[in-house]
């Protein structure tokens, strides 16, 4: 086995090492004894106990737009150079709109003509429902009149006929057709001559010859009543078929008046269904919307700032083209500034959104007030730890510039102005409760148990057990690196 060689000085150095472990076991064990001297004094002091998270992260804007070109065009005017300060709503480039602005008013004309060709079309559509409506309501329209005329007449016409049929066959029914009567009244003439004339032939007054004369007037005179019986009753089918023909020729004009009236029907409602097809079909949406889109693009052809801030990125020139949804410039707000920190998942259950912090920037000495603006769901792991990003904003002065690092301190506990001690001269049972020594009034050294409360590491408050001003005896312990600087000093 090979063996150790250690140099005069390490040798050394080991040595003392180890005499310093032996003194701090020697310290710790006198103070178990009641009556050694091998203590160090402390006192209670009032003082500020503040204990914080610690993050670090760069200071960058926290307010950053990209202006792009909602279009190709020409550049005519440029107002900014990179470096200047911007307000919301600034003009930072114009560009050539003339040929959106010659479309306007191209489509501008072409409504305007076809709201007039549209208001002369709806106008004669009214005009002709009016002037179909005035002829209905003051009896002016030919067609109508016509067929009322005809269908007047064919009912005068039928009545004429029914009347004429009635009246002859009443007179043929009750025996008083004219024609017959006369008929009957020369045969009952002719019938009385006759029996006259054969009572004065059987008396021998008169011969055969003149009584044959007398037979002969009686049969012309019973054949002309027959003859009129015939004629009244072929009159009174006569009239019958008049009356028919009147009453087919009434139905007749019955129908052409209602085709009319259907008809005159039809041409209103033609005429109104024109009138309200020509106003919906004036109707100019699609031509008004088409030109309120190209005005509403006329915006598309002024580039403004979205924010207050200073243009730090410029990407336009007067006179040259910009292309379609390309980046105009970029306009930064310092206004609010951030920071985007780690957060360890050993510490996430401390930290929520909106909780205040402290940014320390050591490039400026300064420290400025803000908050944890976002904490993100989703962790990230990287060499098998895993954090969380988070942003913390604050508010800038002018001397605070993109690209400082800065600390991030998220206060946990702050108490201002409590009794406490440092860290060392508190000592813990293996219940870990709290206790400290202290000298009674015999002069002996004595355990007093003490309550913790907020602690920064070095000083930790003592919320019962002890007062302001009270001394407190410890064992000063030596710590690892004080034995390592001891090491490292010897050995210099």
């Amino acid at each position: 086995m090979k063996k150790l060689k250690l140099s005069r000085k390490k040798l050394t150095g080991l040595i003392v090492v180890i005499l310093l472990i032996v003194l701090a076991v020697s310290f710790a064990v006198s103070a178990g004894g009641n009556g050694g001297g091998r203590y160090l004094e402390t006192t209670v002091e009032n003082r500020d106990i503040v204990s914080y998270l610690e993050f670090s992260g760069n200071i960058e804007a926290s307010e950053v737009s990209t202006v792009y070109a909602a279009v190709a065009a020409q550049v005519t005017e440029l107002n900014v150079e990179e470096g200047d300060y911007v307000k919301e709503g600034d003009v930072i480039a114009v560009l050539d709109s003339g040929e959106v602005e010659y479309n306007i008013a191209l489509q501008e004309a072409n409504l305007e003509l076809a709201q007039l060709t549209d208001s002369y079309n709806i106008k004669d559509s009214r005009t002709s429902l009016d002037n179909l409506n005035s002829q209905l309501e003051e009896g002016l329209n030919s067609t109508l009149n016509t067929a009322q005329e005809a269908l007047l007449n064919a009912q005068e016409s039928y009545q004429t006929a029914v009347e004429t049929y009635n009246r002859a066959k009443e007179e043929l029914e009750n025996g008083t057709n004219q024609s017959v009567v006369s008929a009957r009244q020369s045969v009952a003439s002719a019938q009385a001559s006759y029996d006259s004339a054969a009572e004065q032939n059987e008396n021998h007054l008169i011969t055969d010859e003149a009584l044959a004369t007398y037979a002969v007037t009686l049969g012309n005179a019973q054949e002309s009543l027959r003859l009129a019986e015939e004629t009244a009753q072929k009159e009174v089918q006569d009239y019958y078929e008049d009356m028919t023909e009147a009453q087919e020729a009434l139905a007749d004009a019955e129908r052409d008046y209602e085709a009319a009236e259907l008809s005159m029907d039809q041409n209103v409602q033609t005429s109104e269904d024109t009138l309200e097809k020509t106003q919906a079909l004036a109707s100019q949406e699609a031509t008004q919307l088409q030109i309120d889109h190209l005005k509403e693009s006329l915006e598309d052809y002024t580039i403004t700032a979205p924010i207050s801030g200073y243009i730090t990125e410029l990407s336009l020139k007067e006179g040259e083209y910009t292309a379609s949804a390309s980046a105009a410039a970029v306009v930064t707000s310092f206004d609010t500034m951030q920071a985007e920190v780690r957060i360890s998942e050993y510490d996430v259950a401390q930290v929520k959104e909106g909780d205040a912090v402290q940014i320390h920037v050591d490039a400026l000495g300064k420290d400025y007030e803000g908050v944890i603006s976002r904490i993100s769901r989703t962790a990230t792991v990287e060499n098998e730890v895993s954090y969380l990003d988070a942003t913390v904003e604050f508010e800038a002065d002018e001397e605070v510039r993109d690209g400082l690092s800065a600390e991030i301190r998220l206060i946990r506990e702050q108490e201002l102005g409590v009794p406490a001690l440092t860290s060392e001269a508190v000592a813990y049972h293996e219940d870990n409760t709290a206790y400290v020594y202290i000298r009674n009034e015999a002069g002996e050294v004595t355990e007093q148990p003490v309550s913790l409360g907020a602690t920064d590491g070095t000083w930790v408050q003592i919320t019962e057990g002890l007062e302001t001003g009270q001394t407190v005896l410890y064992v000063y312990t030596p710590s690892y690196a004080d034995l390592m600087m001891s090491m490292s000093m010897e050995q210099q």
